[in-house]
C-alpha cells in the first residue's frame, strides 16, 4: 500500500518523484541531497528511563526506507535503531533479538534490586 507521492530535489538527479508509505512522516531537509540518500522515516518511538538526573533518552527506533540506496541493509523497510548516538539498521528479526536482549537485562535489573532490597548496611566497628 503506498501513500501520497512527492517531488524531492536532489543534487545528482534532479528532481525525484517518490511514492511515500503510508508511515512516512514526510521529507523536511532532504532537497539538495543526493537522490541514495532519500528517506522515509517514520515516527520516533523513544525508550526514556527516569534517573536521579531525570529522565534520560536510552533507545529510540522507527520505520525507515531508503529506495535509492545500494547499501545495506537495501531498499525495503527496516527500523533504524539508535543506541549511544549510533544508529543501527536491523530486520524484524534482528529487531525480535534485540528485544529478547532488553528483556534479559530488565530480569538482571530486577534480580539487582532486589538484591539491593535485601542487602543491610554492616556498621563500621
Amino acid at each position: 500500500m503506498t501513500g501520497r507521492s512527492t517531488v524531492i530535489r536532489t543534487a545528482d538527479h534532479g528532481p525525484v518523484t517518490v511514492q511515500c508509505p503510508p508511515w512516512c512522516q514526510g521529507h523536511e531537509g532532504q532537497d539538495g541531497g543526493a537522490r541514495a540518500d532519500i528517506a522515509h522515516e517514520g515516527r520516533e518511538h523513544v525508550m526514556t528511563l527516569a534517573t536521579s538526573s531525570g529522565p534520560a533518552r536510552v533507545l529510540t527506533a522507527g520505520l525507515e526506507e531508503r529506495p535509492h540506496s545500494e547499501l545495506e541493509p537495501g531498499r525495503g523497510p527496516f527500523v533504524n535503531v539508535e543506541i549511544g548516538a549510533l544508529w543501527y539498521p536491523v530486520d524484524a528479526a534482528g529487531l525480535d533479538a534485540m528485544a529478547a536482549s532488553l528483556d534479559d537485562h530488565a530480569d538482571t535489573l530486577r534480580m539487582l534490586a532486589r538484591q539491593l532490597r535485601h542487602h543491610t548496611p554492616r556498621e563500621d566497628t
